[in-house]
């Protein structure tokens, strides 16, 4: 029997205001300092101060803070009955100490600190050193002023620091901004990413963590601090010279589910080699993002094989069995020279099922049409990727990315389609079975070169992709009619697809500053696009042969695209804002032939797009507006009839014109050091005129035909606003609350059965969060997302249509009693509006127990069940076009899985 549960908003309010009154009852003993740091000499202010409080007993860090532009400062939310030490350190300066105890509830005002020179021969006494240190634009942090548990890794301490959130996947926020790059004593020690490292080296071999922008794409400063992400440089107590980690892992479950493979690098000084193979029918890779960038350093290449399907786990339903192998090799030559190589092997067997429910208002009746299908996939896929990164000197760097894929894939799909409307009860039964193999062979790269001497820059550009992909097709296609209006049929036909597509660049930009207020940039750009479609279809003929030609469903259309840009930019850096506006001269010339009656068709187009960003760093925003172009694709301008199946056909229109865009945008970033709490908001907001839209008849009986036209009046608008604080003022509890706003909404007109008519659409969702860790033992993360989508009419007599989500998710990890770990994942998934026949909720449960053995417990059994309650499925829910479709796809349900995993960790230092 199914378990059932009910979800009640009220208790969960209830539990949202008691946590928030023990929080405020938590802060009403706390104490407060503030003061004014001033030279000692000048008795002028210190600007960027660190100023910190720790324990006296070990030093431990409480909080820290910056002063202000006029030399001020203020910590709040501060122990009090405890000794404390209050430490000031400046660059250049000397560094005040001083011990406090403070009473609850206490208001402390120092007044003003003077702080002299620092002196030549300065002696640090260990565990007398500031905890925090600002050197211009980075923050390092002091190792021994965080407590970690025995045998922690670097992620343990990197949760301890201010600022810094360690999400549940393993990536990285500092002060709200992502993490992209991790360095060791500043080399690649291991790799671009930011996983390997602090998953698998040790706490106590860090002394210091140093956070600072990545400007590695951006020497010339032209991006916002808003739009840069953060690299981590941990500086060792002594440098490793060799090390091998990874690890191997197998396991076998219930309704014959197993998985197993192994994963393992080998360091020797910046030279990495890795090697993986695995195998599943968990419909996921078996490696995590963070083993795939972290263990292997797959993201070093510049390419993207671990997000592209290369290991699996495409997301979409089904059950899924893969199988895949493949090595790394990345190479630091000293400072100036970075090489890497990577192969990836991918095989997968997928088989889903799915159904849906459509409805959909006609001017006579109401048409319901039900669908229901399988489909068995396969594919196989070859990727080889590599970099190569030049810097021979301060003043030039060359970066290089080429990927190459090869993949074969194969797929049977068959479904029945039932169409009936308020008048007739059955009207036809249509029968698909689809076979289609199809190979894809794409090659890109893209060389980007950097020079810089005294007032000028130039930067040169080079990017190609090549794609060539052929598919056979072979569709069947039985009607059973039950209606005179529409005739019984049978589609029996094989499709030749073959599809070519080439993309060149070539670009420059050549930058001069004539001083520290004003700059010129122009950019100079050629584009070439080639697109060919060449479609073949044949019917099967009285000799059970694919031989009869049919004309009207065949084509070969060829696209020659050029792209020319001529940009010019003037920046203007003001005292706390820069201006940059650009007025872009775009000519595009676009040639269809298409093999058949219809005369080729040449045109070009002249544009002149302004565009203007303006960032005030003061107050931490950036407003920016351009304008592009966007033509139709080839598939809209095919002068064919395409035969979806027996009861749909679509036309293309070859004398479609290029749509225009205007895109506004705004975002604001702030960080609060002494509060630990981040704001963001970015919203935008488009217009679109001649833009591509769809006009589509269907009949009572369920017949569609649709082709394209241009229409106006298309635009958007939307944008978000999250914040986020952490509580990180007590060394035993700590506290995470956020929040994440968000709307969007937009309109399209759009034809149909002849009416002209508007689409708008709205959407709003909520997701507040909570992190929760105690002692590092102990770590809750819980989250509530609530979601509206609403659909309105304008100029037709159509109903508005609302559906309502609702999602809530937590995770909960408890590493007690030793060598154990506990952890529980539970999701509760509720579509109040989802009709009969699909299910509206859903509770998934995935408990988990762990045992860790043998040396820095290497050795581990996992026990874990998957969607303990059997109900995990992927409903879903939209509205269009005068309808409404509820889905639902079959996923992986309920399993147990026992796991033994061996992790392999060896370092050694000089």
């Amino acid at each position: 029997m199914r378990a059932t549960f009910t979800f009640s908003t009220n208790k969960l309010i209830v539990c949202t205001l008691l946590c928030l009154f023990s929080l405020v009852a938590f802060g009403q003993n706390k104490a407060t300092i503030a003061g004014k740091i001033a030279d000692s000499t000048l008795k002028s202010p210190i600007e960027h101060a660190t100023v910190a409080i720790v324990t006296a007993k070990d030093t431990t860090l409480i909080s820290y803070t910056l002063t202000q532009n006029d030399g001020t400062f203020k910590l709040s939310g501060l122990p009090a009955g405890v000794e404390t030490k209050l430490i000031i350190s400046s660059m250049n300066y000397g560094t005040f100490r001083q011990t406090i105890v403070f009473k609850p509830g206490e208001n402390k005002v120092m007044g003003t600190i003077l702080v002299g020179l620092k002196a030549l021969q300065e002696v640090v006494v260990r565990g007398e050193r500031s905890p925090v240190v600002i050197r211009k634009d980075t923050i390092e942090f002091s190792a021994e002023a965080f407590k970690t548990r025995p045998n922690a890794v670097v992620e343990d301490l990197l949760k301890l620091l201010p600022g810094v959130q360690v999400n549940m996947d393993g990536s990285i926020e500092i002060n709200g901004r992502p993490v992209s790059r991790l360095l060791i004593d500043g080399k690649r020690f291991f790799g671009s990413d930011i996983t390997i490292g602090t998953k698998n080296l040790d706490a106590e071999l860090v002394d210091k963590v140093q956070v600072y922008d990545d400007r590695d794409d951006d020497p010339d400063h032209k991006l916002t601090e808003m739009e840069l992400s953060k690299v981590i440089n941990l500086k060792l107590k002594s440098k490793i010279r060799k090390s091998t980690i990874g690890k191997i892992f197998g396991g076998a479950g219930t309704r014959q589910r197993y998985e197993a493979g192994g994963i393992i690098s080998t360091f020797r000084d910046t030279l990495q080699m890795t090697a993986f193979g695995l195998g599943n029918n968990l419909t996921h890779t078996g490696f995590s993002s963070a083993d795939l960038t972290g263990l292997g350093g797959f993201n070093r290449s510049g390419g993207n094989i671990q997000y592209d399907g290369t290991f699996g786990g495409t997301g979409n339903g089904g059950i899924e069995q893969m199988h895949s192998a493949g090595f790394n090799i990345n190479n630091d030559y000293g400072t100036k020279l970075k090489l890497n190589l990577q192969y990836g092997y991918y095989n997968y067997i997928k088989d889903y099922k799915t159904k849906s429910l459509t409805e959909q208002r006609l001017d006579n009746t109401l048409l319901t049409t039900q669908n229901a299908g399988t489909e068995h996939s396969k594919m196989r896929k070859h990727t080889v990727a590599t970099l190569i990164e030049w810097k021979p000197d301060t003043l030039r760097w060359l970066r290089f990315t080429a990927q190459l894929n090869i993949a074969p894939t194969g797929d049977v799909r068959n479904g029945t389609t039932n169409n009936f409307n308020t008048q007739t009860p059955q009207i036809s039964d249509l029968f698909s079975e689809v076979t289609n193999t199809s190979q894809t062979n794409e090659f890109n790269d893209r060389l980007i070169y950097h020079y810089k001497r005294n007032k000028n820059s130039v930067t040169i550009f080079q990017t190609a992709d090549i794609r060539n992909s052929g598919s056979d097709t072979y569709n069947y296609n039985s009607l059973h009619s039950f209606v005179s209006a529409v005739p019984s049929s049978v589609l029996d036909r094989f499709t030749d697809n073959n599809q070519r597509y080439y993309y060149g660049e070539l670009s420059s930009a050549f930058n001069h500053d004539f001083n520290k207020m004003v700059s010129y940039e122009v950019f100079v750009q050629s584009r070439f696009y080639l697109t060919a479609n060449r479609v073949t279809a044949l019917d099967k003929s009285q000799d059970g042969l694919y031989e009869n030609f049919v004309p009207d469903q065949s084509n070969n259309t060829i696209r020659d695209h050029y792209v020319e840009n001529l940009k010019n930019t003037v920046t203007i850096n003001l005292k706390n804002a820069r201006i940059r506006a650009a007025l872009d001269l775009e000519i595009q010339s676009l040639t269809n032939r298409y093999h058949s009656d219809i005369p080729n068709l040449s045109k070009w187009y002249a544009y002149l797009f302004p565009s203007v960003n303006y960032v005030n760093f003061k107050k931490h925003f950036q407003l920016s507006y351009y304008e592009m172009a966007d033509p139709p694709t080839v598939d809209q301008v095919q002068p064919i009839t395409r035969q979806i199946s027996s009861l749909e056909t679509l036309t293309g229109n070859p004398n479609l014109t290029p749509g225009i865009e205007r895109h506004f945008n705004y975002s604001y970033f702030n960080y609060n050091t002494d509060k630990q709490s981040n704001t963001n908001m970015n919203f935008y907001a488009g217009v679109t005129s001649n833009n591509v839209v769809q006009v589509s008849t269907k009949d009572d009986n369920g017949f569609i035909t649709s082709t394209y036209a241009n229409k106006n009046g298309g635009w958007y608008g939307g944008g978000g606003i999250s914040n986020g604080k952490q509580f990180k003022k007590s060394r035993i509890w700590k506290f995470g609350l956020g929040n994440r706003l968000s709307a969007n909404f937009g309109q399209q007109s759009f034809y149909f059965n002849g009416d002209e008519g508007t689409q708008f659409n709205y959407a709003i969702s909520d997701a507040p969060t909570a992190v929760i860790n105690y002692k590092s033992t102990v770590n809750l993360n819980l989250t509530y997302t609530f979601t509206k989508n609403i659909t309105t009419y304008r100029g037709v007599n159509y109903p508005s249509v609302s559906t309502i989500y609702h999602n809530i998710t937590a995770a909960a990890s408890v590493n007690a009693p030793a060598n154990f770990i506990f952890d529980l994942q539970y999701q509760y998934r509720y579509n109040p509006q989802i009709p009969a026949g699909f299910s509206k909720s859903a509770n998934v449960l995935n408990p988990a127990v762990t045992y860790m053995f043998l040396k820095q417990n290497r050795a581990q059994f996992k026990l874990s069940a998957y969607d303990l309650f059997n109900q995990n499925t992927n409903v879903y829910r939209y509205a269009g076009t005068n309808s409404i479709t509820s889905g639902e796809t079959q996923i992986l349900r309920r399993y147990f899985l026992l796991t033994f995993q061996y992790k392999i960790n060896s370092m050694k230092s000089k």
